[in-house]
């Protein structure tokens, strides 16, 4: 026992000691104090560093920083255009070069500032609004439409002006494409990637008259159910035996496995990787495609952070994930997203909550509900040492 002993490497013995003082009981974690930075919230490099200083001044651990909208970025990327918010005022400047990167300041702002830093990117959205981008920017929605989702009357995916068209997670083009945009985040010095809108649009049928503004109720629904694509129907028919919600399940979560591989293989196995979903994982799992148990069960992702937003259902929907996903991996992955749209009051009231439970920590959205043009909101100033 001695000789074994001495060929195992401290780290290993410090461990072994830990699970025998503890009995094997889970060990407490730091407190995951995060916040969403959209991507409308920055134009400038001051206003990054700006947003970087408030979030470490405020007394947040973690930043979820946007670099991925719709199929444009914010960062410089050889396989998707630059975002044209960064630019000017519509599409017409899509691919145009700000002149400087906006997750390079963010990286660079947040280690002298000692916060952790997320490249927080919407997943599967491919563009959003009525116009189309330049042709010259080489967009998704233009030079590759027919990786997009195809609605239950074989039409591909429209959005609107405020919502977004999706890539199809079935195709391993696009798979590949994500796994592309993946690796350039890694090349970051950053902590973590967060996965947004990684599943399917199941909400679609709230928007979609605006596209059919004539449809019938029966047309509405099936104009809202995706992705019938000639490869999707091939797949389900062949070795799915008709199970649509399998199939588009397991489409999902090959996007989540191959994003994490790719990322952790690049940066570390210490590196953090998030996902904003459903708050009811039943929702998520039956409609939206969305296996979020399994991602946690497989550490497919580290964290899960569900967007638990309506105050009505928050502590019954806070009570049945944390049975759902039993006390380690709340403790350890479930990180709840809480909505700033909430008085001051109920924000704290809902993170007292999510203590109790015993979560990892808690995700407020967003930024711009606590600051306005980067000075601290009336809600901020309410809600000062809420850490």
């Amino acid at each position: 026992m001695l000789r074994l002993m001495k060929k195992l490497s401290p780290a290993f013995l410090l461990l072994l000691l830990a699970l025998l003082l503890t009995g094997g009981a889970q060990v407490h974690l730091p407190e995951v104090r995060a916040i969403w930075v959209t991507r409308f919230d920055f134009k400038t490099a001051a206003d990054v560093e700006a947003i970087v200083a408030n979030c470490a001044r405020a007394g947040f651990t973690d930043i979820f920083f946007q670099i991925r909208g719709n199929g444009t970025v914010s960062y410089a990327s050889q396989a998707e255009p630059w975002a044209f918010e960064l630019s000017g005022a519509d599409v017409a400047f899509t691919g145009r070069n700000p002149g400087w990167d906006p997750l390079k300041v963010a990286a660079t702002a947040a280690k002298k500032r000692g916060i952790r830093l997320h490249a927080y990117m919407n997943v599967l959205p491919g563009w959003r609004g009525v116009k189309e981008p330049p042709r010259a920017a080489g967009q998704l929605w233009t030079a590759h439409p027919d990786w997009f989702m195809v609605d239950s009357l074989g039409r591909r995916m429209r959005p609107t002006g405020g919502w977004y068209s999706f890539l199809n997670p079935a195709l391993s083009d696009v798979r590949q494409h994500l796994t592309q945009l993946v690796a350039e985040l890694a090349r970051y010095d950053i902590a973590g990637l967060h996965l947004d809108y990684i599943r399917f649009p199941y909400d679609y049928k709230d928007v979609a008259r605006e596209i059919y503004p004539k449809a019938s109720a029966e047309e509405i629904k099936r104009r809202s159910d995706f992705s019938y694509d000639r490869f999707s129907m091939t797949q389900v028919r062949a070795n799915w035996t008709g199970d649509w919600g399998a199939f588009r399940r397991s489409s999902v979560s090959q996007v989540v496995a191959d994003l994490n591989k790719t990322f952790k293989a690049k940066r570390g196995p210490q590196c953090v990787v998030s996902s904003s979903v459903l708050a009811d994982f039943d929702t998520g799992y039956g409609t939206a495609f969305q296996d979020s148990r399994r991602w946690a069960k497989d550490r497919l992702v580290d964290w899960l952070v569900p967007m638990n937003y309506n105050a009505g259902l928050f502590d019954a929907r806070l009570a049945k994930m944390r049975k759902s996903l039993g006390r380690r991996a709340t403790g350890e992955q479930l990180v709840v997203g809480i909505d700033c749209k909430a008085a001051p009051a109920e924000i704290r009231r809902q993170i007292d909550a999510a203590r109790k439970e015993g979560c990892r920590g808690y995700a407020l959205f967003a930024y711009s509900y606590l600051f306005e043009n980067h000075q601290p909101s009336a809600k901020g100033r309410a809600l000062s040492g809420l850490q």
